[in-house]
């Protein structure tokens, strides 16, 4: 080797000698990257079980409310029960209304288009309860109106009490179960709080521990959206909550967001009639159920699914954003955790293995909060990030086949985004 030659293999080693700490240094800081990540999620995972608490303890347990005293003025209470097809459960769930200890009550169920034993049904209960039960019956569905909101429109058509005797209105499903004094606790806390909208979270019913884990993450996103506490706040406009298996308004306020004339296209109307009780700068309270008031949500976990698709991409608008949002949460949030704990394992960062284990045991606290509604919590931890999967899976779902076939079929009829979109006058 000639002197040159050595001249130039001895600079090549002092440059790889340099460039070799400065390689160390990149993959440090890729680490250091991977373990802040590791640590923003056990911090990210803190704040969620931090408001899931916090959010549980301002809901006020029906089971904890006092009853107007004998004597006092009893508003009067209708309410409104839409069904379509709900042979196998409509009767249980307007005899659990009928049996209601509250005396000045009057209950409108309406037969939209129904197809099955519906109808006989209901005029069998209503020749039964003629007191309390009326029945109207639709054969037609205006242009626009999907058919629930047309349903509940017809239903406050046609209630016989004047507006200005402060009566109150209840919104609820075909399929919900009550206790038998829900609706008494309900109208004494309205009184007593002289608060024009409430809302009840029910027990959700499931069968299997598929179900049920589908319905936990459901309602953990559910809790981490809708604020109780700020909705209580009358200038808080932008926090909103409704729930479709009980909705109690105001008649006064009921008319005064527009009633469900100005929620006839909406998908979402349960939300969005909460939505409006807030432009109108009036508070929302929130009521725990417990177990008084019940519903199957869908009819086991692939019919939850199938719920999901119907609804996830009306309910952000048809937004494509709001989806890619959804799919960087699901990824960065719900399955981090366990794909944290595993790369950690596996690839023998104890950092990041324990930051993993720790968020994991956070997800296992938040619903152990929930506990009472999904008593399965182990469980229900384990099967998080499947469940997780299924949730994107039927809300990037929901978005492609709405945008390909330009709109929803809901009950049999079919709505162009366009319709869906489309404000009231």
């Amino acid at each position: 080797m000639n002197q040159r030659t050595a001249q130039g293999v001895a600079a090549g080693l002092r440059i790889q000698n340099i460039r070799q700490p400065q390689m160390n240094l990149f993959s440090q800081i890729n680490f250091s990257w991977l373990e802040l990540y590791a640590a923003a999620c056990v911090a990210g995972w803190s704040v969620m079980l931090y408001h899931v608490w916090a959010m549980t303890r301002e809901n006020v347990p029906l089971s904890h409310i006092a009853l107007l005293p004998l004597g006092q003025a009893s508003p009067r209470v209708t309410v409104i029960v839409p069904a379509c097809n709900e042979s196998g459960k409509i009767e249980a769930a307007l005899r659990s209304l009928c049996a209601q200890t509250y005396t000045n009550l009057r209950i409108i169920a309406i037969n939209d288009r129904s197809t099955d034993a519906t109808p006989e049904i209901l005029n069998r209960l209503a020749l039964e309860f003629p007191n309390r039960l009326r029945v109207i019956h639709i054969s037609s569905l205006p242009e626009e109106w999907l058919g629930k909101n047309h349903a509940n429109q017809t239903g406050y058509e046609s209630i016989e009490t004047p507006i200005d005797n402060g009566g109150y209105i209840l919104f609820t499903d075909a399929d919900v179960m009550f206790g038998k004094n829900v609706i008494a606790q309900t109208v004494a806390y309205a009184v007593q709080h002289k608060v024009g909208h409430i809302v009840a979270y029910p027990n959700l019913l499931s069968e299997n521990i598929f179900e049920e884990s589908f319905l936990a993450i459901f309602s953990l996103l559910f809790t981490w959206k809708f604020n109780p506490r700020a909705a209580r706040d009358p200038n808080n406009t932008s926090a909103y909550i409704g729930v479709g298996a009980f909705n109690f308004i105001a008649q006064e306020l009921y008319e005064r967001i527009g009633t469900h004339q100005s929620l006839k296209n909406e998908v979402a109307d349960d939300v969005m009639l909460g939505y409006r009780v807030k432009q109108q700068r009036e508070a929302t309270h929130v009521l725990n159920s417990e177990s008084a008031v019940s519903v199957r949500w869908r009819e086991g976990l692939w019919d939850s699914v199938r719920g999901i698709i119907r609804s996830a991409f009306p309910g952000v608008n048809f937004s494509w954003l709001w989806v890619g949002i959804g799919v960087i949460g699901t990824f960065g949030g719900l399955l981090a955790p366990y794909g944290l704990w595993l790369y950690g394992w596996i690839g023998g960062s104890l950092f990041v293995a324990v930051c993993g284990a720790a968020s994991v045991l956070l997800v296992l606290c938040c619903y152990s909060v929930l506990g009472k509604k999904f008593p399965r919590v182990l469980a229900t931890t384990l099967l998080h990030p499947v469940m997780s999967v299924l949730f994107l899976y039927a809300m990037v779902r929901s978005a492609v086949q709405i945008t390909v076939q330009g709109g929803v079929v809901w009950r049999g009829t079919f709505y162009s985004i366009e319709v869906l979109r489309r404000k009231p006058a």
